[in-house]
């Protein structure tokens, strides 16, 4: 067979036309985190690390302060965004206290998280449970519930990880991560909060974010590169705890 011009050239236009299909079809994975404060003070530190550690991620977040889980399963605006897209990965997390409260709080976080879990598969997506820390001393407004870190910690992740089980769904062990530090750091554990000793500082943000990285792209948190402004040798340490979180809540 003899090739003339006219084929060299159907033949580049035919391959630059398949190289432009291939790049055009390049699918991000969607991420939709619905949540509060907690979530959006970790924000910074997630959009970061999902940027720069490779993949391609479309991240999007609802996080009005002070919300749980039957508010964004009964809220328009959070409703409207769920079923705006088909979603990878829509994660999920409930006010700070509710979750192992008792009676009608737990209740309700078990209702609305299995409401969520359904209404999130509908729209093709897998439910994961960001579950939360203790705070650093405890709930000052339940003491006989909560009266120090261990015991908030031992009841909030309970509830998470039976929500996790009962709607088939992964969850994210944040909580886990500040727990392994409070037991091996306590000098550490203190700095992973703000002064009010519940919201995530920029170290407790961070870790937050490591963990949610391993736990949705199944990924070694840590290998991750970035440290952000943290000291080296302190970022090194967390993702490493990060990845023994993840990997004791996924053997």
């Amino acid at each position: 067979m003899t090739f003339t011009t006219n084929n060299m050239k159907f033949i580049l236009s035919f391959l630059l036309s398949s190289l432009l299909l291939s790049v055009s079809t390049g699918k991000d994975k969607k991420i939709l985190f619905l949540g509060n404060s907690y979530t959006a003070q970790s924000g910074k530190f997630i959009k970061e690390i999902f940027t720069r550690e490779g993949g391609s991620y479309e991240l999007q977040f609802g996080t009005p302060g002070g919300k749980d889980l039957t508010f964004h399963l009964t809220d328009s605006t959070s409703q409207k965004t769920l079923k705006s897209a088909r979603w990878d990965f829509v994660v999920i997390q409930d006010q700070s206290q509710k979750p192992g409260l008792g009676g009608k709080y737990t209740l309700g976080f078990d209702t609305s998280a299995k409401g969520l879990a359904s209404a999130i598969r509908k729209q093709g997506g897998k439910p994961c449970f960001f579950m939360t820390w203790g705070r650093r001393d405890g709930d000052k407004r339940n003491t006989q519930v909560y009266p120090d870190f261990s015991t908030m910690h031992e009841k909030i992740s309970g509830a998470y990880e039976k929500a996790g089980r009962e709607n088939d769904s992964l969850v994210a062990p944040v909580g886990h991560a500040f727990s392994i530090i409070h037991s091996q750091d306590k000098a550490l554990f203190k700095k992973l909060y703000k002064k009010d000793g519940s919201h995530p500082s920029s170290q407790g943000g961070y870790l937050a974010a490591c963990v949610l990285w391993g736990s949705l792209t199944g990924k070694d948190p840590s290998l991750i590169r970035w440290n952000g402004a943290l000291k080296r040798g302190e970022a090194k340490f967390l993702r490493s705890v990060a990845s023994k979180a993840v990997r004791q809540n996924n053997p």
